[in-house]
């Protein structure tokens, strides 16, 4: 079976399943507000939402590994419909912290079940040789659901509101969220198929986390990439929670709202140019991944750097465009490296490792940020991160030497 057959599933799950995280992200804060938040326990529900993902991170790639990616997903899937429709019927603070604890379980989940499914049978079929081929599509599959499910999620409130003018505005949202993970998870169970030879074990769980946290402990590469993924959401954190109060004094205000889903759209579209462009590049330099995350990390520093020192709109939107189509370029030799040196027996567990370490780099970033940005102020919460984050492609030099 060729490549691009052989990715046609995975990138539609991808596409669908964050198409489906999409039509939400652009109206979450309002439609919590219009299902029994103040503005007060905004912040709340984030954390607690939050708080699920990290408690079931590592957990649930475990529980992946032993019983099965598939059987994992579909259970996220569920999860996230039961969520979503606690959400539907909310009018109270306290359901909607039920709906999105839920719906914290179901991320955490889903998090590097399938996926590994995919990547542990294209290994199978294909090698690793152009194992950055696939990871590239199926991050395409992901921003490309991302940016149609946010424009697609700012326009169904107006047509839900139109035709059920009665009804929360928000319910077509959670509606199209719940029939689009109701049809995935149909299609993935008469189509994925998990390999009749897929690694499942018997294994008491605590015996696989002692046995997955030493082959961590046991690979220095793994332990270097996955703390480098730690250090990526410490410094990007500070991107993502400032970016639009840096907008709002660039622009003088909150008026022109447009404006910020303009960028934000564009944002998903330079990540998908920029994997575009790796592709490319790994075209010639396959063997060299290392190389490119090193330069990349210096690059994505220097712009973070850079970014910080922005006053005037158009500069600011390009530097930031720039910088995440850079960031989109360095996802895929990333993943690349690290799907490498990652045994497959142990590819969800691990996996998710990773984006839970990625989760606590934010969090400790979260609490750095809140302490030092009353003093430096966001430009200087950037400028530290730019630095650090420049700093981290050390990282890969140490990779490279172990070669």
């Amino acid at each position: 079976m060729s490549i691009e057959k052989a990715s046609i599933i995975p990138f539609l799950n991808r596409f669908f399943h964050w198409f489906s995280v999409g039509i939400g992200t652009s109206v979450m804060s309002l439609m919590m507000l219009s299902k029994g938040s103040g503005v007060d326990t905004l912040g709340l529900i984030t954390a607690l939402y939050s708080i699920f993902i990290v408690i079931f991170e590592f957990p649930s790639g475990i529980i992946s590994d032993i019983v099965g990616q598939k059987t994992v997903y579909q259970f996220s899937l569920i999860i996230a419909i039961v969520g979503y429709t606690i959400v539907f019927f909310s009018n109270s603070i306290v359901t909607l912290f039920v709906g999105f604890a839920m719906y914290g379980v179901s991320r955490a989940f889903s998090s590097g079940s399938i996926e590994a499914l995919f990547i542990n049978k294209y290994i199978k079929d294909h090698g690793k040789e152009s194992l950055h081929k696939f990871l590239s599509i199926l991050n395409a599959g992901e921003i490309l659901g991302l940016s149609m499910g946010a424009l697609t999620g700012g326009v169904i409130p107006m047509v839900w509101e139109k035709y059920f003018p009665g009804q929360n505005r928000y319910n077509g949202n959670l509606t199209a969220q719940i029939l689009i993970l109701f049809l995935i998870f149909i299609c993935t169970l008469l189509v994925v198929k998990e390999p009749a030879d897929t690694t499942k074990t018997n294994k008491r769980l605590s015996k696989y986390v002692k046995e997955s946290l030493r082959t961590v402990a046991n690979s220095r590469k793994i332990i270097l990439l996955i703390f480098g993924t730690m250090i990526w959401g410490f410094c990007f954190n500070a991107i993502e929670l400032y970016w639009q109060p840096k907008m709002s004094w660039i622009l003088k205000g909150e008026t022109k709202t447009w404006i910020f889903g303009v960028i934000n759209s564009g944002y998903f579209l330079a990540s998908l140019v920029g994997v575009g462009i790796i592709n490319l590049i790994l075209r010639k330099k396959s063997d060299k991944p290392n190389v490119l995350l090193f330069l990349g990390r210096i690059i994505t520093g220097v712009l973070i750097i850079v970014l910080s020192f922005q006053a005037r709109l158009f500069s600011f939107a390009s530097i930031y465009l720039l910088l995440f189509m850079v960031n989109g370029m360095l996802s895929i030799p990333e993943g690349t490296v690290l799907n490498s040196v990652i045994p497959d027996e142990k590819r969800s567990s691990l996996l998710s490792l990773s984006s839970l370490m990625m989760q606590f780099g934010g969090i400790i970033g979260s609490l750095a940020y809140s302490l030092l940005v009353g003093i430096i102020k966001i430009s200087g919460i950037w400028i530290l991160s730019g630095i650090v984050f420049g700093l981290s492609s050390c990282i890969f030099l140490r990779i490279k030497k172990e070669e």
